[in-house]
C-alpha cells in the first residue's frame, strides 16, 4: 500500500466520523460488510433505514444500537442468574 492510498483511506475514515447520515457505501465502508449484504438487510428490513426516492440512508446512530442489539450475556453474569434461580427454587 503507497502513502496515497493510505491517506485517501484515512480521509474516508475521517470524513464518515462527521457524518450522521450515511448511504449503503458509507456503512458498507464503516462496518466492514459488502454493499450487496447492506441492500440484502434492506431488502429483508433486517436493519433500520430511510427511503428518500430510490435512495436509501442510514442513521449513524440507529445502526450503532442496531449493531449492539443482540448481547451476550457474559459467564459472571450467566452464573449470577444461574445462582439466583437456583436460592429462589430451593426456598420454594
Amino acid at each position: 500500500m503507497d502513502i496515497k492510498s493510505i491517506l485517501e483511506r484515512i480521509e474516508k475514515y475521517t470524513l464518515l466520523a462527521a457524518k450522521s447520515v450515511l448511504t449503503v457505501k458509507d456503512l458498507s465502508l464503516l462496518i466492514g460488510i459488502s454493499e450487496d449484504r447492506i441492500r440484502h438487510l434492506v431488502c429483508g428490513r433486517e436493519i433500520p433505514y430511510y427511503k428518500q426516492g430510490t435512495k436509501v440512508y442510514f442513521k449513524k446512530s440507529e445502526i450503532e444500537d442496531w449493531q449492539l442489539a443482540k448481547r451476550i450475556p457474559t459467564a459472571a453474569e450467566l452464573k449470577t442468574v444461574a445462582a439466583t434461580r437456583s436460592a429462589i427454587t430451593s426456598s420454594r
